[in-house]
Parts: structure tokens; C-alpha cells; sequence
């Protein structure tokens, strides 16, 4: 497991402050309003926190086209699995932000795995969290997978229970995450499919790479062209149609939409 974990009064000052900007502050006379104390966010365009899943039993075309599980910026704006948006209320959001900061600024977020045996194809979690000092992360191989056996500090699962529910709340709004830019994966074909549609024309089948591997980001007019004639494999289970080209090239394929940040 990797930390990039630092200056711990800093971060629990920034996450003292954050608080104390969700709770609101009063000077103590009567009828006084309160005043919010400033709010620290990261850059525009820069995530404030971000949970991803890398690795596991899952092929490479699907592994270079999966998403974060979710990503939420400073404006409060939430993308799970860059399929559905919601946005955060300030209130919420400053409890998330201060919530991360002190989970993983914390002494225990930095205490060294417990021995544990080598769960084979675990996926990795990830979870970082922008700081006015530098992001603060951490990477977990078979995170869920070793919970019963106290291999990862509590507070580590606090973290990501935190984005957790975030995602489960964007998810159930079932607003569609929509961008002008997408992702285009597309692998060999195995075996003889029972369905062969033709690639369409108006949209450049990537050059493979040293393992068949076909895969291209592409903005505007090329964009659009994807999402008009491709199908989507939304909810990431594998189920990518079989293609073949004007050049006899037989391909699976799918996209998605890329982030902010990507």
C-alpha cells in the first residue's frame, strides 16, 4: 500500500477548518448572522476526491475503458462510473472534504499493512483526496476481500465508505452523465460470433496495438459519430457487440464517456 501522506497538522487544521465551515460560526450576539468560514477547493477542473478500481478478473479491453467508481470536484459536481451526475450541496460537500482529510490524514491511515496471504486477481482500490498541500491517497489490494482479517486500518474503509455513499446516491438519481468527448476501446474477436454488424463508416476503427488492443479518445464531430452508431456497454458486464470492418477486420467494441480531468 502507497501513501503520499505529510504534514499531518497541516491537513488537520484544513480539516478543522472545513468542519467548521459546514457547521457554521456565530460571534454570539443576538440576531447575528453567521458567517462561513472560507472554503478550501481545488483548482477548477481538478478532482477533489476519487474512487477507482484497477486490476482484478477483468480483460484489458475492459480495464482500459473502465471509469472511476466516482469522482466529485470542488463545485460539487459528482460523475459515477462516468455514467450518471448528480451535485453535492455545499453542506455536503464540505462534510466530505473535511471527512477525507481527517480519515486520511490520520496517524492511523499511515500505520503499515498487517501480514496477510496474496489474494490472486484481487482487484486495487484507490482512494485520493486533493489538500491545499498535496493530495493525500491510498492504494489497497484486495480491500474488501481482507476486511475481516484487519489487514487495512479502519479508518482507510472509513474513507471509502464515505465516497461509497456518495455513489450510491448519484447512481439512484439516474441523472446521464453526457460529454462531448469519448473513449473508444475495441478488441480481437474470439471464436465466430452469432451476430456481425458492420463497423460503421463514418467512424475510424483505432490502429491495433502490439496486442490487438484498438483503443482512441476522440472529441466533436468524431464523438458524436460514436455515440450515434455504436452501442454502449452502460453498466461495464462485458456485453460488447462483434463489428467487422471494410477491411475484413472482425472487432468487439464499446465506449464511454471521458471525464473533466481525462
Amino acid at each position: 500500500m502507497h501513501h503520499r501522506l505529510s504534514r499531518r497538522g497541516l491537513f488537520a487544521a484544513s480539516a478543522a477548518t472545513l468542519v467548521a465551515s459546514a457547521l457554521g460560526a456565530c460571534d454570539g450576539t443576538p440576531l447575528a448572522s453567521a458567517t462561513p468560514a472560507p472554503t478550501l477547493r481545488p483548482p477548477d477542473g481538478t478532482p477533489l476526491a476519487v474512487w477507482e478500481l484497477t486490476g482484478g478478473l477483468v480483460g484489458t479491453a475492459m480495464l482500459a475503458l473502465r471509469a472511476p467508481r466516482l469522482v466529485v470536484f470542488g463545485d460539487g459536481d459528482a460523475i459515477a462510473d462516468a455514467a450518471y451526475r448528480s451535485r453535492l450541496d455545499p453542506d455536503a460537500l464540505q462534510s466530505l472534504a473535511a471527512g477525507l482529510l481527517a480519515d486520511l490524514g490520520s496517524s492511523d491511515a499511515q500505520k503499515p499493512r498487517s501480514a496477510a496471504p496474496t489474494i490472486l486477481n484481487a482487484p486495487v482500490t484507490r482512494v485520493s483526496t486533493w489538500s491545499p498541500s498535496g493530495p493525500l491517497a491510498f492504494t489497497a489490494e484486495g480491500f474488501d476481500e481482507l476486511k475481516t482479517d484487519h489487514v487495512y486500518a479502519d479508518v482507510l474503509y472509513d474513507a471509502r465508505d464515505r465516497l461509497a455513499a456518495v455513489h450510491k446516491s448519484v447512481a439512484a438519481t439516474a441523472q446521464p452523465y453526457l460529454a462531448d468527448r469519448v473513449r473508444l476501446v475495441a478488441m480481437p474477436v474470439d471464436g465466430e460470433p452469432a451476430t456481425v454488424n458492420p463497423w460503421p463508416a463514418d467512424v475510424k476503427l483505432p490502429a491495433p496495438d502490439a496486442g490487438g488492443l484498438r483503443k482512441a479518445d476522440l472529441s466533436g464531430e468524431d464523438a458524436r459519430a460514436v455515440v450515434r452508431t455504436l452501442t454502449r456497454d452502460l453498466d461495464q458486464r462485458g456485453a460488447w457487440p462483434a463489428y467487422t470492418s471494410a477491411s475484413g477486420d472482425t472487432v468487439r467494441a464499446s465506449w464511454r464517456y471521458l471525464l473533466p480531468n481525462e
